[in-house]
């Protein structure tokens, strides 16, 4: 996502309201005396505790109608600069936010006049605002958490954190040429990549696609329109043929798996869990994807994408 003015004035345009994950203050949040810093300490904590979001410092809600954006509210960052607020999360929050970002998005026409949109991930284990308790957002609200809620937080260290993504491949067919024209094949690679901290061992996305999309037959599922697919990080090693048998003349040993395994995922591994034939017309818009990994013990996570936003 690319967070410039113009995602700004879209916000405002669209009235897009504050969610779990999406949050808006004015420029007078951001102050240098103690109140106003234990309330920073709060708001970012308490996102990096939910599902992690985006908070935006410079937008002023509507008077009349919460949670709705009505202006841009710009910081003035000779007061309040990108520093002096990086300092006060990174100092003030415990333990520190891996993988925090601060976007500057500065106002046309005054540079001093800015926007600061932070994207905050979320937490790998509890977080602590300054004033040493512990908070989460709840129905717009930032509340307190409970002591079995920081444990259940605090439990995220104890399960794998995988991501699934994408790739589309176009492989030339050195055989099938036709009055001059070449003919290529059209893959979807399907990857997990491991972006947390502990190894896991069992992997298993459940993939849906439009059935008109995949180009073999057996992954026809019931449904008329679409088609499920299960993969996962299974694998065969290639071994020997077995001594016993023997093959005379110009009939060649046929190669031999051992039984399957599951390959582990260490820490800031990416591997390739899958590759699937498709239609080249699967690029056009219309076409998404959706996906559900499960991994180890952590919660399923889930997500979609449409087959023209899928890396090339």
């Amino acid at each position: 996502m690319m967070f410039d003015h113009n995602y700004l004035l879209q916000l405002i345009a669209d009235s897009v309201e504050e969610n779990p994950e999406l949050e808006y203050k004015a420029a007078g949040a951001l102050q240098r005396d103690d109140k106003k810093v234990m309330e920073i300490t709060k708001d970012v904590s308490s996102l990096a505790n939910s599902n992690g979001g985006v908070l935006i410092y410079g937008i002023a809600e509507n008077q009349n109608n919460k949670r709705f954006p009505e202006k841009i509210d710009p910081v003035d960052c000779k007061s309040i600069s990108k520093e002096w607020l990086e300092q006060v999360i990174n100092g003030k929050i415990r333990p520190r936010i891996h993988g925090l970002k601060i976007h500057v998005v500065a106002i046309p026409g005054n540079p001093d006049q800015v926007v600061y949109i932070l994207e905050i991930p979320k937490g790998e284990t509890a977080h602590q605002a300054d004033d040493k308790k512990y908070y989460r957002r709840h129905n717009f609200m930032v509340e307190p958490l409970y002591d079995h809620e920081i444990r259940d937080i605090m439990g995220r260290q104890n399960s794998p954190k995988i991501m699934v993504d994408f790739e589309i491949v176009k492989i030339e067919d050195y055989i099938q040429v036709v009055g001059g024209k070449k003919f290529f094949h059209y893959f979807l690679n399907v990857y997990a990549q491991n972006v947390g901290r502990l190894y896991a061992k069992y992997i298993n996305v459940t993939l849906t696609v439009p059935k008109r999309c995949v180009n073999l037959q057996k992954y026809e599922g019931q449904n008329e329109a679409l088609t499920q697919l299960q993969l996962d990080n299974k694998v065969r090693d290639l071994v020997e043929p077995n001594a016993e048998r023997y093959y005379q003349g110009p009939i060649a040993k046929p190669k031999q798996y051992g039984p399957a395994r599951h390959e582990p995922l260490l820490p800031g591994m990416r591997t390739a869990i899958g590759q699937i034939p498709i239609h080249e017309y699967s690029t056009d818009s219309g076409n998404t994807i959706s996906w559900t990994l499960y991994a180890d013990n952590a919660e399923p996570t889930a997500g979609e994408v449409e087959f023209c936003d899928v890396k090339r």
